[in-house]
């Protein structure tokens, strides 16, 4: 591994541990050896994700993507590459990621540009399941870890709709997703009407239901509230389907709390998180 550079983490840091997410919590917990590998694939992620739900034309995102697609082919080690890719090579993470990984990450984008919102549940399972894989697979690298297809998929689902439902817990949210059609007729919602104050009184209804629908979705990806791999592999990955579990628990009992602005991570959680790790060794 290349002698590391403060100015390529800098930027990563800046990209993928924004204030409250929950990648800011769990970093804390991470290892010092597993740090910087996951700093620079959760930077690229964050990077790639955003580019389809940015305000810009789709002419401009295409080109954005088309451009990352190339970047990936390049050579990682060149000073003229974007500090996110020689923060993956300096960490040592690009070498366990494959060509093939990297380049789903750019065709998930791509699906996203002018996606019509999904018409019900199994729709937005499928979607979500797929968005999702990726991300899972490429962490799962890092370790050179496997899970089985089904528990993939769930896992998949599961943690996508628990950064959907995330989204509606942030005033005027760029990334945010529109709800399944099934789902805003269910409860009289307008799509268009979702950022006013107040709130509709339908949308706590809904996050509540798609809470328990994630929750349903991570029972069914971890065996035991562990995810099935070898003892000590994929720690973080654990840790941070346990944190999102534990909040869905949360939101499906008040919604509403969940909704207002400025919530963050609590001293329990960073209790449960320490705990948790310990279980995992």
């Amino acid at each position: 591994m290349a002698q590391t550079s403060s100015v390529e983490f800098d930027h990563c840091r800046e990209l993928a541990m924004r204030p409250g997410s929950l990648f800011e919590f769990t970093s804390r917990f991470i290892p010092r050896s597993q740090f910087n590998p996951l700093l620079a694939l959760y930077a690229l992620r964050q990077t790639v994700r955003s580019i389809p739900v940015s305000p810009i034309d789709d002419s401009v995102k295409w080109a954005k993507l088309k451009w990352w697609s190339e970047e990936f082919e390049a050579d990682p080690a060149s000073p003229s590459r974007h500090p996110v890719m020689r923060a993956l090579w300096l960490s040592g993470a690009r070498e366990r990621l494959t060509q093939q990984l990297l380049q789903q990450l750019i065709n998930d984008a791509v699906m996203q540009i002018d996606t019509p919102p999904d018409s019900d549940i199994n729709a937005m399972f499928e979607r979500l399941a797929q968005l999702g894989r990726t991300e899972i697979q490429l962490e799962l690298a890092l370790d050179n870890a496997e899970i089985g297809h089904q528990t993939l998929n769930h896992l998949a689902a599961a943690t996508r709709l628990h950064g959907m439902i995330s989204g509606y817990a942030v005033i005027q949210g760029a990334e945010r997703e529109p709800l399944p059609l099934s789902l805003l007729a269910k409860y009289d919602l307008d799509s268009a009407r979702l950022d006013y104050k107040p709130r509709p009184a339908g949308l706590s209804r809904a996050v509540t239901e798609l809470a328990g629908l994630a929750l349903q979705w991570y029972g069914e990806g971890m065996a035991g509230n562990k995810i099935p791999v070898r003892s000590g592999e994929c720690m973080h990955l654990q840790l941070r389907c346990a944190m999102e579990k534990r909040q869905l628990t949360r939101i499906s009992k008040d919604a509403d709390v969940f909704l207002e602005p400025g919530n963050r991570y609590r001293p329990s959680d960073a209790w449960f998180a320490w705990r948790y790790l310990r279980q995992l060794k």
